[in-house]
């Protein structure tokens, strides 16, 4: 018995050895054409088709926008291709992977040991299976993103691919909302300071107004000024009546002894008057230092006011700009029940299989025949 089976191994493999090379590409084929027909797992893709949409809308694009390059010029291309890399990303892996069990059903047993992942697959490994199994193309002109997840089962494909929709719309609305609140919370902290600045201005002016008695130096100052003015008027005037009454009457007279009281009391608060605008009573300042003290106070004061006028009309367009950069996925097409598996294309990949041996066959043919050529010669 032993020699019989020695001997029909050793006629097979001296029928073997005889064959022609081309029979090795019938036979690579013959067993891929086995896998593929007998072996090979199914697997199922459903097509999602979605684009991102702005909030907003175009009803304030012609606001001004304070935060416009805060996802750098910010286009639907651009969402559409974030959106992809955090699809494959290592997170989102995970976060699936919680919720439904992805690395579980991919590393089945019951699929075949070609298609599944490997029990012992590291992380990146799983990663790496996992981007094979997402499959995403982004349509830069109709700005549409296709998403398909492949799964073992049709059940498994779609409600893979409507987690990572939902995941996806989550993570674009919260990188817009990140941004904007943190422009907001930026803004209203500028506006604090401001108010607090405009408030300290402030109290320094009216402690200024309270301890110098005065609401305005500058109109207090004109005041005196006009009553300088009234009162040398009126001192011109007695004096020329005086010398008026001295063509007839007698320094002695009662009419001149009342004019020159009178005269002598102008004089008198003409001094005081002048000397309180020089600010030569009790060591007080005078009103033009006053006033210089107060134009720089109540200049301070209009600043931060301006200043936090301006935070404020910043705060509310910034508030108006974080609304505009919310968005949302809006879904084309969504995700049905397959009926019908995607892959394995077998049709495909046994022809194209057989195309490349056959090419490989013949370039290794017409070396051989080159290099037996050359020893000939």
């Amino acid at each position: 018995m032993v020699e019989t089976t020695a001997k029909h191994a050793r006629t097979a493999a001296a029928y073997l050895k005889r064959q022609k090379p081309f029979f090795w590409v019938i036979v690579i084929w013959l067993v891929c054409l086995v896998y593929y027909v007998g072996l090979a797992s199914n697997r199922y893709a459903p097509e999602a088709r979605v684009y991102v949409k702005s909030i907003g809308g175009d009803a304030l694009d012609s606001m001004p926008s304070v935060a416009s390059l805060a996802l750098g010029g910010g286009g639907s291309s651009q969402d559409l291709r974030l959106l992809a890399d955090y699809l494959h990303s290592r997170d989102l892996m995970l976060i699936v992977d919680e919720k439904l069990g992805v690395r579980a059903h991919y590393a089945d047993k019951q699929w075949d040991f070609i298609s599944r992942l490997s029990d012992n697959a590291s992380d990146e490994d799983f990663l790496k299976y996992f981007r094979s199994h997402v499959l995403l193309n982004v349509d830069d002109q109709s700005g549409i993103l296709s998403v398909r997840a492949l799964g073992f089962t049709p059940a498994f494909s779609k409600d893979l691919t409507e987690e990572l929709l939902r995941q996806g719309e989550g993570y674009i609305n919260r990188v817009g909302q990140d941004i904007a609140a943190r422009q907001v919370l930026f803004v209203e902290s500028e506006l604090d300071r401001a108010k607090a600045e405009l408030a300290d201005a402030s109290e320094k002016l009216l402690r200024f107004q309270i301890e110098n008695h005065t609401l305005s130096p500058q109109a207090e100052g004109q005041s005196y000024q006009s009553i300088i003015a009234d009162l040398r008027a009126e001192l011109v005037k007695l004096r020329s009546e005086e010398k008026a009454q001295l063509s007839y009457l007698n320094e002695r007279a009662p009419e001149m002894v009342a004019l020159r009281a009178r005269i002598a009391a102008i004089e008198s608060q003409l001094k005081v008057e002048q000397a309180r605008v020089a600010g030569e009573n009790d060591n007080k300042s005078s009103i033009g230092e006053l006033q210089l003290d107060y134009q720089a106070l109540d200049l301070q004061r209009e600043f931060a006011f301006d200043l936090y006028k301006a935070t404020f009309t910043t705060l509310e367009k910034t508030r108006v700009d974080a609304y505009r950069k919310l968005k949302h996925l809006v879904v084309v097409q969504s995700a049905s029940l397959p009926e019908d598996e995607l892959y394995p294309r077998r049709a495909y990949n046994l022809l194209t299989i057989f195309v490349l041996l056959s090419l490989a066959y013949g370039i290794m043919s017409l070396v051989v025949a080159i290099v037996k050529e050359h020893r000939d010669v």
